[in-house]
């Protein structure tokens, strides 16, 4: 976890802010941050218990949402924001390896540089199993990383920043909001649209429908003891199983089958739980997590193992049940998702 929780004033507030700069919020509904010189009159009208609202220390205001109040800026390359009893000084992502720390640091896009500078340290990871140092360091936290996930999923936007000259974004990295497009569903993506051309975007989300579950396997190899290394994590570098062409791809959240040189492990950042599996196991968590059901699961565990399918539908139960493994989520294609995007 991003060490932002230490010395501050309320422990509460402080994984809000967590949470908030992630995008993957678990502490409450919406975040709405105010920029200086906003008229808060207009901002908190629609706001609930629920909600939390972000406001310059000093300003009063009355809204049924938790209040946070906060010093400094957060907006440009070095900037630093006071919050929580904590500071955050804010990055950009392609300079944040090369950057002395000196403690918790969020990097953003920010333009179109910081996004294919991402893209390309992905597309390393897929190919050959190396992590780059600005998602695998703990200190770092990558700034909306949630949308992710899910970029094509249509929601109310969750984060919201208003603008001193009057104007809306979906988030700091996000695209312009007008009128009642505040409170209508829309694709998640847009949380990202201020850093690039919203077409290209979309392509380069569509071609990667992995992204999401890169970023967990970064956190894992982050997480994990260095005296694990070197390691490879399927799907990145390294694939357990021969998927035949079929794209599937595991579950964002799902365990992670990584290879160490004494074997490969099965590790869970949901439960931070590592199981040592043998060889025909590692088959059959495989081929779960990249069928999109489990009876296709189980097909593929009879051919692979050459054991009857009532023996392959068994095994693949019991991955689940006690392996805490899903079946995949099949791939988008990038001419379906940019038909419905841009």
């Amino acid at each position: 976890m991003f060490a932002v929780t230490r010395g501050a004033a309320d422990v509460r507030d402080a994984r809000i802010v967590v949470e908030w700069i992630t995008g993957r919020h678990r502490s409450f509904d919406r975040a709405v941050f105010c920029h200086p010189g906003v008229a808060l009159g207009a901002v908190h009208a629609t706001l609930g218990p629920g909600d939390v609202m972000f406001v310059p220390r000093g300003t009063s205001v009355e809204t049924a949402a938790h209040v946070i109040p906060y010093d400094g800026a957060f907006d440009d390359i070095g900037d630093t924001l006071h919050v929580a009893g904590h500071s955050v000084e804010l990055q950009h992502y392609a300079a944040a390896a090369y950057v002395e720390l000196i403690g918790p640091t969020a990097v953003r896009f920010l333009d179109a540089a910081g996004w294919r500078a991402f893209l390309a340290d992905a597309d390393l990871a897929r190919s050959s199993g190396v992590f780059t140092s600005p998602l695998t360091d703990v200190r770092l936290r990558l700034a909306d990383e949630d949308v992710l996930r899910d970029p094509f999923a249509e929601r109310v936007p969750a984060s919201l920043h208003f603008h001193a000259d009057g104007h809306t974004t979906a988030g700091a990295q996000g695209g312009t909001l007008k009128g009642n497009e505040v409170d209508a569903p829309q694709p998640r993506w847009l949380a990202l649209a201020g850093v690039t051309e919203a077409g290209q975007l979309v392509d380069d989300l569509a071609c990667r429908p992995w992204l999401g579950r890169f970023l967990r396997a970064a956190h894992l190899i982050g997480a994990l003891p260095s005296d694990d290394a070197p390691l490879l994590v399927d799907g990145f570098g390294w694939s357990a199983l021969d998927t035949d062409g079929v794209v599937v791809e595991p579950q964002c959240d799902d365990p992670f089958l990584v290879k160490t040189p004494s074997g490969v492990t099965l590790a869970d950042l949901r439960t931070r739980r590592r199981h040592r599996l043998p060889a025909d196991s590692v088959a059959v968590v495989a081929a779960v997590q990249r069928s999109a059901d489990l009876p296709t699961a189980a097909e593929r565990v009879s051919a692979e193992l050459g054991v009857a399918l009532s023996a392959g539908e068994r095994l693949c139960s019991e991955a689940v049940e006690f392996l805490g493994v899903r079946p995949g989520v099949p791939a988008l294609s990038a001419d379906a998702v940019a038909g419905g995007g841009a």
